[in-house]
């Protein structure tokens, strides 16, 4: 009689157990059950190459502006001000579009919704390639900006979704480092381009690279969990988790704006100071190659260190130091390689954050407001610092804003711990007001039972 007792608690405990693991592994982000999802889980790395490539063609149809300004203005007609504005029509719909992409991201898959976003990239390039007016040209730079800025947040997304957090930081600095890629793959092809078949050529070039992607990205196999994710997903965050966030977009948006200003102005500041046009370049670009060569590299220290605040409050005063003694002009070719080295780490710990607040089925929305705080600052921060340039009569006026910059992401990683903190009682307390452990203490009452 013991034995016909005990076993029905043992055996609804062993179910309820098995359920608490499945619902664990689909809440982080991993895929599946089983040798199928320990397959699919070892493909994640070629998951992230992918989605690398489809980051990168971002980057690579960006630069296709730059790379045929020069033929743009011959045979259209366009001022160097209107160049510059289809340089920025690129950039300007992320803060509209970043917020109604995650929105949208809440109730179709990741996958749709990233193949949507390479459409409208491809769109965009096959538009170029036949136009012949500025304000066609301004209307496809725009639509391939917004398809542009959901494929890199659901690249983002999905790495998140597909990376566990010990893996995360790295994961993340690997995928940072596809636009630049991206764009300076972008400059010797496209210039043969412009030179042997014009610049038509050139805006081709981007949809050929989008359509290929694309076929890449179709192949991406879609997480188990996702679709319970949507379907509990709601269009509302909760403040505990809403501020973070936005915390944390500001600290991305801070990093990036300051190396737009010091890549756009650095080459100014050494021209004013006496330097040649080509050290000018020459030393803004060793900037850039050690930038990148550090993003992965400062990416794995995170990642073997499990600190990314810690790398954050570390790396953005010495990035910050760097900029003001290259201001003085202190050694500013050792300044130049020291702030390089110094931004390298914050990308991968940075691109963490989100995910140490967000439940997998707020994740979309999450990243939408994310990324809608880094377009603004993106957008807004060059004209303020132009402006503050004027107002001073000296390039160094941005770069000195780029190191405030870097400063402030201090206080704003202690007030993001701060919040963290904050949150994990909040986060407690959902966790015993929800029926999993009212179940328990029916199985724990029930396994009792079978013992008497």
């Amino acid at each position: 009689m013991v034995r016909i007792r005990e076993a029905p608690g043992w055996r609804e405990a062993g179910r309820f157990f098995k359920l608490v693991l499945r619902r664990r592994a689909d809440e982080s982000g991993l895929i599946g059950s089983g040798s199928e999802g320990a397959i699919l889980q070892g493909r994640r790395w070629f998951i992230l190459a992918v989605l690398f490539a489809a980051r990168a063609v971002t980057g690579f149809q960006f630069q296709s502006i730059g790379s045929s300004a020069n033929a743009l203005m011959q045979d259209m007609g366009l001022s160097y001000a209107e160049v510059g504005m289809l340089l920025g029509a690129y950039l300007l719909p992320g803060a509209v579009v970043a917020f109604p992409a995650g929105l949208l991201g809440q109730r179709i898959s990741d996958k749709t919704l990233g193949l949507a976003g390479l459409v409208l990239m491809a769109l965009s390039g096959v538009a170029l390639s036949f136009g012949y007016g500025f304000i066609s040209a301004l209307v496809a730079r725009t639509v391939g900006g917004a398809g542009a800025t959901i494929v890199i947040l659901v690249a983002t997304k999905m790495t998140t979704d597909w990376f566990d957090r010990s893996e995360l930081v790295l994961a993340m600095s690997l995928l940072q480092m596809s636009w630049p890629f991206g764009a300076m793959v972008a400059l010797p092809i496209q210039s043969y381009l412009v030179q042997s078949m014009g610049w038509h050529a050139v805006m081709a070039s981007g949809a050929i690279c989008t359509a290929v992607v694309f076929g890449a990205f179709a192949l991406i196999p879609r997480p188990a969990g996702q679709a319970g994710a949507q379907a509990e997903g709601g269009a509302r965050l909760p403040v505990a988790v809403l501020i973070p966030v936005l915390v944390a977009g500001t600290i991305w948006g801070a990093m990036n704006l300051a190396c737009v200003l010091f890549f756009s102005y650095a080459p100014m500041l050494l021209a004013a100071q006496g330097s040649t046009p080509t050290v000018a370049a020459s030393l803004t670009s060793l900037a850039i190659w050690f930038t990148i060569l550090a993003i992965p590299t400062g990416g794995y220290l995170v990642h073997r260190s499990g600190r990314p605040i810690t790398a954050i409050i570390l790396c953005g005063p010495i990035a910050a130091l760097a900029l003001m003694l290259f201001v003085a002009d202190v050694h500013p070719t050792i300044s130049c390689l020291m702030f390089g080295v110094a931004i390298g780490p914050l990308s991968g710990a940075i691109l963490s954050l989100p995910a140490q607040v967000l439940d997998p089925r707020d994740r979309s929305l999450g990243l939408g407001l994310f990324y809608t705080c880094f377009y603004i600052l993106m957008a807004v921060g060059p004209s303020a610092a132009g402006r503050l340039q004027d107002a001073w009569h000296t390039p160094s006026a941005a770069l000195i804003a780029g190191a405030v910059l870097l400063l402030a992401m201090v206080p704003l990683s202690l007030a993001f711990v701060a919040l963290t903190k904050r949150l994990i009682p909040s986060a407690r307390a959902r966790l015993h007001s929800s029926p999993a452990p009212r179940r328990l203490a029916r199985v724990r009452s029930a396994s009792r039972a079978g013992h008497h």
